[in-house]
């Protein structure tokens, strides 16, 4: 029986530990809690922090693990200290930190000879202040080391205050305690290509890309996911190569990335990052639902060498599709939530509802992925359908707030 260590027992792993349970899998679950979901599901759970790299290495000594794996972005270091101390399946500490790093990443792409804006981060606020005035504006400043676009900001001018209660807030946010700033990339409109790409011994999965649509309100935040991704054939081939040629550089082997890039005006492909773990929102959920490729599956066989399911991912090339939508609903003021109005032309084509925040709870104006309201799924007859949904998204689905009295 194969042992899987898993990062993590929150209800984001929750689908990693019930896909290892269904092969068959022994699996263990490192996380400082006794109430996370996941731990109810796991064969034995051990009570320790997944950022503690000497407990999480003693943990896979002892339990002699055949593979480490998580899809949380701060545990995923450990992954790698892990795959790499005990010569298991995975990344060196050196890959994951040049995707981890906006630092090591824009040099990894200038090395590569692919399109970077000019970036340079800092702790140090004198200096931060100083080489901030020598950019051209708007620029995007944003923390060197976080996920989910927190304390990702537009920032039009130079202007000190505004400056300085940024850095603060990035500094703060930072894993490693830097706040990056960087020319801003003129997007030809809101909308973003991501995808979920899996690497397997340097081989490439693709069929995992999707739109994402933002609001001008909150053009950070990634809002209405789409598959299929429309794209003409020698665009998606020059995002292959530019993809595959950023992993092969930095010597990634294994594991399920979230990307997120799009075209500038001059027609560069801009990697705005690469995540080093699965997206948020519960996105390879979305791919199964277009193309049948269960992502959660490929990541927990893989990792302990089982590669059944990959070769038969791999020698099926054209999957069935379906036209599927995911909204993200954000509120763009404060108050109680009060549920979410939809509009009657759309209610057919949803497939299912994930409310993340309760009747009567607090909500804020959106700022990043944690103040995640409602995740609604659609699935349409055409491309066509989808498409004039897509585009009415924001104006037909709208959570309802009222003003909080009691507070």
């Amino acid at each position: 029986m194969k042992k899987l260590l898993i990062l993590g027992g929150t209800k984001n792993q929750v689908p990693l530990i019930q896909a290892a349970k269904n092969e068959g899998y022994y699996v263990i679950v490192c996380d400082w809690t006794t109430t996370n979901p996941g731990i109810a599901l796991a064969d034995k759970h051990y009570q320790v922090s997944t950022l503690d790299y000497d407990a999480v290495i003693d943990v896979a000594r002892k339990e002699k693990i055949d593979g480490i794996i998580s899809n949380s972005e701060p545990a995923m270091m450990n992954v790698a200290r892990v795959a790499e101390e005990l010569k298991l399946i995975g990344n060196s500490v050196h890959s994951i930190e040049q995707l981890s790093s906006k630092d090591l990443f824009r040099k990894l792409q200038k090395e590569s000879c692919e399109f970077a804006p000019k970036h340079f981060s800092t702790k140090d606020i004198k200096e931060f202040l100083y080489r901030a005035n020598a950019f051209d504006y708007p620029v995007i400043v944003k923390p060197a080391e976080n996920s989910g676009t927190r304390g990702t900001k537009k920032i039009d001018r130079y202007d000190e205050k505004t400056l300085i209660a940024s850095f603060e807030e990035c500094v703060s946010l930072s894993r490693n305690g830097k706040c990056a700033i960087e020319e801003y990339v003129e997007m030809p409109k809101h909308t973003v290509i991501e995808g979920e790409v899996f690497v397997n011994n340097h081989c490439f999965f693709w069929e995992g890309f999707f739109s994402t649509e933002r609001s001008e309100l909150a053009p950070m935040i990634p809002m209405t996911y789409s598959m299929p991704l429309r794209l003409p054939p020698q665009k998606m081939d020059k995002i292959k190569s530019t993809l595959s040629k950023l992993f092969l550089n930095a010597g990634i082997r294994h594991g399920e990335y979230n990307v997120e890039l799009y075209f500038t005006k001059s027609g560069d492909v801009f990697v705005i990052e690469i995540n080093v773990r699965q997206g948020g929102n519960y996105l390879p959920d979305l791919v199964a639902k277009h193309c049948g490729v269960d992502m959660y599956r490929l990541l927990i066989t893989t990792v302990v060498g089982d590669n059944k399911y990959w070769n038969e991912v791999m020698s099926n090339r054209n999957p069935f599709k379906k036209y599927v939508t995911r909204h993200a609903v954000f509120s763009h003021q404060t108050g109680k939530y009060m549920g979410v109005s939809i509009e009657d032309t759309i209610k057919r084509y949803i497939t299912s509802i994930s409310e993340q925040k309760a009747i009567g709870d607090r909500v804020d104006i959106c700022r990043n992925g944690s103040d995640l309201i409602s995740l609604i799924d659609f699935e349409f007859p055409d491309v066509e359908m989808q498409h004039y949904y897509k585009d009415r998204m924001e104006s037909m689905v709208i959570p309802i707030v009222v003003e909080d009295r009691t507070r």
